[in-house]
């Protein structure tokens, strides 16, 4: 099948219409491409489609800096230009919050190095003739991509490549090895590590480990903090979904922090290095809340988003504003409009690069309390055996 495509999906994929009227979603396509495709997956109101051959070649097309591109799947756009990949990013975003907030403020987005800017990976490890390579599973497949470099990856991480540990590859999950270069090095496999993180205003160490997330664009991340310290007002934050307690480090000193977190190994690594925030287990939408008045709630949600109970959990600690952070548009978008019909505005975003030749981003919002000037803040109880107890570990 011949298809001219016209745009590019949320995911990366090139996006053309049919004949019949049905939206096709094209890997490997870009805008301004005319390919030669098969279809993959028919549904009644859209089509997949994988790219065969492209036949004419769209303007902002140029050959890709990664020979296994085309296999590993990992940067879909790594073949698309650096100025339309931006620019196809910050319209996406500016288009999308628009929708829901006619008035918002689009700020100018945030840019940093293309390549060598990725500091964590998760490789395939694998041993021939008693030789370990590392690589990558090829996209909708189980095939191992192995690689020699890759034009991602930070300096670290590519001498690791280039020579990794011979380990037994039986003890690895699914032979799946990640690693993370830290301030000692790459860091892999199980242990934890310290990367020093320097923002406008100070500098933290924070703990990290290969099993709990951390951010993978060092060079964006301190302008990403920034940005949401500014953002910051009043005197009493929630920091959600708070993790190894990034955010909440640059908080502390100025803010009394509360950090909400379930995971317990997270909130382990955060105890090491905070010292005046005070730290919860809990999943955010079955945690009770503090008695302590709320003036700023930040948010960092994984990709699925909130739990749809979370915006009137939030609105109902009465603060005057939210932070959210999010690395997925689509879902985000979906809250933003959850908290508008509890009565917030969204006054401003702004677009932060942290994965050049991908479509994913990170984003950071701004939303104020329409209704904050007709209630007074509500304070929840805090299982004061709960926080002793965890101070004490």
């Amino acid at each position: 099948m011949i298809l001219t495509i016209t745009g590019l999906s949320n995911d990366g994929r090139g996006i053309a219409r049919m004949e019949d009227g049905r939206i096709v979603f094209a890997e490997g396509a870009l805008p301004g491409d005319v390919v030669k495709s098969r279809i993959v997956s028919s549904k009644s109101d859209y089509c997949e489609a994988t790219v065969l051959e492209v036949l004419e070649p769209s303007d902002v097309r140029e050959e890709s800096a990664c020979p296994f591109a085309s296999q590993c799947g990992g940067c879909p756009l790594m073949c698309m230009k650096l100025d339309a990949q931006r620019k196809y990013k910050q319209e996406s975003f500016e288009n999308a919050l628009l929708r829901v907030e006619s008035t918002a403020r689009v700020l100018d987005p945030v840019f940093g190095s293309r390549f060598g800017y990725r500091s964590r990976a998760r490789f395939r490890y694998s041993l021939e003739n008693g030789v370990p390579h590392l690589g990558f599973q090829e996209g909708s497949s189980n095939t191992d991509v192995l690689i020699t470099s890759c034009p991602v990856a930070d300096a670290a991480l590519n001498a690791f490549i280039a020579s990794p540990p011979k380990l037994n590859v039986w003890e690895l999950k699914d032979r799946q090895l990640s690693c993370i270069t830290t301030d000692n090095g790459v860091l892999y496999g199980s242990g934890t590590g310290r990367i020093t993180v320097a923002s406008a205003s100070q500098t933290r160490v924070l703990p990290v480990s290969n099993s709990v997330f951390f951010q993978s664009n060092l060079e964006l991340l301190p302008k990403m903090i920034d940005e949401v310290v500014s953002l910051t007002e009043g005197k009493d934050v929630m920091d959600l979904y708070s993790g190894v307690g990034t955010f909440s480090a640059f908080l502390e000193d100025s803010f009394n922090v509360t950090a909400v977190e379930m995971n317990k190994y997270c909130l382990s690594l955060a105890k090491q290095h905070l010292k005046n925030t005070r730290f919860f287990t809990s999943a955010v939408e079955k945690w009770k809340g503090t008695r302590r008045n709320v003036d700023t709630v930040i948010v960092d949600p994984p990709r699925t988003g909130l739990d749809k109970t979370v915006p009137e959990l939030i609105t109902s600690f009465g603060p005057e504003r939210i932070i959210y952070v999010s690395c997925f548009q689509t879902t985000l978008m979906r809250d933003l409009q959850r908290f508008k019909a509890l009565g917030w505005k969204v006054e401003q975003g702004r677009l932060f690069d942290f994965y050049p030749n991908t479509p994913h981003t990170e984003t950071v919002i701004l939303l104020n309390n329409l209704k904050s000037g007709e209630k007074s803040h509500i304070s929840v109880d805090v299982d004061m055996d709960e926080y002793r107890k965890l101070k004490k570990v």
